[in-house]
């Protein structure tokens, strides 16, 4: 009887090994395919809901991030002072890398994920007002195309970006606020990108911020401080 009990809880055992390797397979093969277009991107919030918070704030994450990488972001700016009441939006791009998601790596594929933010912020949002648009790195040019198409975006931050596709049309968006952040050591996306477009929005008469650190492909506490004074309006 012990044998036979013995056998069945090694079967037992072997079957749950089974699944738990089919189960690992099968989420490592989702991760190849782009997300459905039936679904909302992968969306985390921190704080109220977006309709019925005080302000919005959207973060966009670089190549290969996601939301829950964002995570560490978004209790920096909460440890900065950013008050409670402000709903903070992470969105997770729906493009597969080997080390997480991302925006799209050619014009078409960035014009599909930007229609998909426009949607997922018209769900959230219902009709509050204005949201202040955060990226990093790829994230960054992606929430600088944003600003142009999408007229709720009241102030635009963007970290180290490494390139936009709608950028000549940026100094057009009237009234739109800007914060830049760039690294003068930064080998990923070169701190030339920021110079030259925070000389074209100055030129276009926008209200620009400009921090030039010394730093790689990085955000600094800074930068922190500078997005929660954009987000709450802080001289």
């Amino acid at each position: 009887m012990a044998r036979a009990l013995g056998g069945e809880t090694r079967g037992a055992a072997s079957y749950l090994q089974v699944l738990a390797v089919v189960a690992v397979a099968l989420t490592a093969y989702l991760r190849l395919w782009p997300r459905a277009a039936s679904l909302p991107l992968e969306t985390g919030i921190d704080g109220p809901a977006p309709a019925t918070a005080s302000a919005v704030l959207v973060l966009l994450h670089g190549r290969g991030g996601s939301s829950a990488r964002n995570a560490r972001l978004v209790q920096r700016l909460r440890d900065a002072g950013l008050p409670a009441e402000v709903s903070i939006v992470t969105l997770e791009g729906p493009f597969p890398t080997p080390f997480g998601h991302a925006w799209g790596d050619d014009a078409n594929q960035q014009a599909v994920s930007r229609a998909r933010v426009r949607a997922r912020l018209a769900e959230l949002l219902g009709s509050h007002g204005r949201v202040v648009l955060a990226g990093f790195s790829q994230g960054a040019g992606v929430a600088g195309d944003l600003a142009v198409e999408e007229p709720r975006v009241a102030a635009l931050a963007s970290f180290s970006p490494c390139g936009f596709w709608l950028r000549g049309q940026l100094p057009k968006r009237t009234g739109l606020r800007v914060l830049l952040a760039h690294g003068t050591r930064d080998s990923v996306c070169p701190v030339d990108e920021s110079r030259s477009l925070a000389s074209a929005l100055k030129g276009a008469q926008l209200p620009v911020q400009y921090l030039e650190f010394d730093g790689e492909h990085v955000i600094p506490a800074e930068a922190v401080r500078a997005l929660v004074a954009l987000v709450t309006d802080r001289p």
